[in-house]
């Protein structure tokens, strides 16, 4: 568990506790992380919680950035101890201490009575066994030495090393070698002891109930835990050692072997998730640092329109993007698309085909031309997979707007505070998707009056909520109606805000993307951002 530290400029430090998985890092009073001072933007930058529990923090576009060794980055995944800064203050991560009354002890082991008839080659012989161990690699490369070590020390019939998969044991080294079926040594007794949950050392003769003398010629059966931090993941079974009955103190080394051994491979397979991890981590970066790069710079495009978009990535970074083209003295562009497919893979693609959206709409191509570009790149890209996307473009001086839907939400339009309903011809099937599916562009004239466009990915209307529901596309035309009055920052963060407060988990599966744009003579100003109660 980790806090936020914030130190300022006088060197005053404050706490802020991580109890939500998303926070907005601003200027504003209503901001989650309110940094009060005039080269904080109102809304800064926003502290996101990925699921592997990572904290992502992107700036919003704010005017003086966010730092990170004195370089402005547009997102960075803080790491403990590691300050980034914001105007004159200083972020960073700090571990939560335990208070002692949740400190666990290890509980202590007096084995003072074994150990004293052990002698000092007993410890050399443990000694040179760990170092043997951690020249290894691979987790169960330390089974066979284990195995090894045991038929050295006891020259048992069978020395069989285990690990537990599920409800079952796996059998990965017997010795001595088998012939024939390895498992012949599995008795019904055999699995009872290893379903047991105790991790003591268990000793027993075959065929012999509990309080009965065993004959002298019935072979002993021990089986040694393998325990790691805080479970016990295999067991070292042992049939018929040379000497029988054991000697303690072999029986304490060999308990100790085991346990060592257990720990070391645990060490293996931590490190190996660590590793896999980081490069599972460092694709997600590559990929968020390609979409980010799709974002424009600014959504400040002409005086006469309000623009914002928001876009919260989820912790498997998909394909969404957003953008806004100047393609004329009066007209914008915008498209807002989402790829298929999650990771490096989709944002490569995505990168593709906002390049040549980007060319097409810039040189004026007409749109069914831009489109069967589109669907030769995205086939060549990736055999099967395919691109939902709105393209959209307004002539500010005719107020008019001109819209295509690519298999993708239609936007909500709203002229006047009145819903407008979009025609079903200006739908068309997904690029990158080979069938037929004849389609008009749509229009809709804003006239003399007030207008204001929503669009939005399916990551906002597939958002569960805590009812078990998901939030809707109705969700989204009821927040717009409800809203309409607001600016285009205040109704994407307020959008994303409420679709948080409703959400069932504390991260993202999908990319949450929302662009605003509206007349800007309507914008009320200086509206602040608003935590918006939730839907029932």
């Amino acid at each position: 568990m980790y806090y936020l530290e914030i130190v300022d400029a006088s060197g005053r430090r404050r706490r802020v506790d991580l109890n939500r998985p998303r926070l907005l890092v601003g200027r504003e009073p209503t901001c989650d992380i309110c940094l009060p001072h005039p080269s904080v933007s109102r809304r800064h930058a926003q502290l996101q919680q990925t699921e592997q529990g990572s904290w992502l923090l992107q700036d919003l576009n704010s005017l003086n950035h966010v730092y990170l060794d004195n370089r402005p980055v547009q997102h960075v995944l803080l790491e403990p101890g590691i300050p980034v800064r914001i105007a004159d203050y200083r972020l960073a991560l700090q571990p939560a201490v335990q208070e002692a009354s949740e400190r666990k002890t290890l509980p202590l082991d007096d084995s003072s009575a074994i150990w004293s008839v052990l002698d000092t080659s007993w410890l050399q012989h443990m000694q040179d066994f760990e170092r043997a161990l951690l020249r290894l690699e691979e987790p169960r490369q330390v089974l066979e030495p284990l195995a090894q070590e045991v038929q050295r020390m006891t020259h048992a019939e069978v020395v069989a090393v285990g690990l537990i998969s599920g409800a079952h044991h796996e059998w990965q080294v017997v010795l001595p070698r088998p012939e024939g079926d390895e498992n012949t040594f599995v008795s019904a007794e055999l699995e009872r002891r290893l379903n047991a949950e105790d991790s003591e050392v268990k000793t027993w003769v075959p065929g012999v109930a509990n309080g009965e003398t065993p004959r002298t010629s019935s072979p002993s059966c021990m089986l040694f835990p393998m325990k790691g931090r805080g479970t016990i993941f295999g067991h070292v079974y042992v049939q018929r050692p040379r000497l029988c009955p054991m000697p303690p103190a072999m029986q304490h080394y060999l308990a100790l072997l085991a346990t060592q051994a257990g720990l070391v491979s645990e060490n293996l397979q931590l490190t190996a998730l660590r590793l896999a991890q980081k490069v599972f981590e460092q694709e997600l970066r590559r990929a968020r640092e390609i979409q980010i790069e799709l974002f424009p710079a600014t959504t400040d495009v002409d005086s006469r329109l309000d623009a914002y978009a928001v876009n919260l990535p989820s912790v498997q970074v998909s394909g969404d993007y957003y953008d806004l083209v100047r393609t004329g003295a009066d007209t914008v562009a915008f498209v807002v698309a989402d790829a298929m497919g999650h990771g490096l893979p989709a944002a490569l693609l995505m990168a593709a085909v906002r390049a040549s959206l980007h060319m097409g709409l810039t040189l004026n191509l007409a749109w069914p031309a831009i489109f069967q570009g589109l669907d030769g790149i995205i086939g060549q890209a990736r055999a099967g997979s395919f691109v939902t996307g709105i393209v959209g473009q307004i002539d500010l001086n005719a107020r008019r707007l001109d819209l295509v839907s690519a298999g993708h939400h239609l936007p909500s339009i709203l002229v006047g505070g009145r819903r407008v309903t979009l025609p079903e011809t200006c739908q068309t099937r997904p690029w990158g998707l080979d069938f037929d599916c004849p389609w008009q562009i749509g229009k809709v004239d804003f006239g003399d009056e007030d207008w204001s466009i929503l669009c939005f990915t399916d990551g906002i209307t597939e958002a569960e909520t805590k009812a078990g529901n998901v939030y809707g596309y109705r969700g989204v035309l009821g927040y717009h109606q409800n809203h309409c009055d607001l600016s285009a920052e205040d109704l994407c963060q307020g959008l994303v805000d409420e679709v948080a407060a409703q959400h069932s988990t504390g991260f993202l599966p999908d990319d949450q993307t929302a662009l605003v744009l509206r007349s800007a003579r309507a914008v009320r100003k200086s509206s602040p951002t608003k935590k918006m109660p939730a839907i029932s």
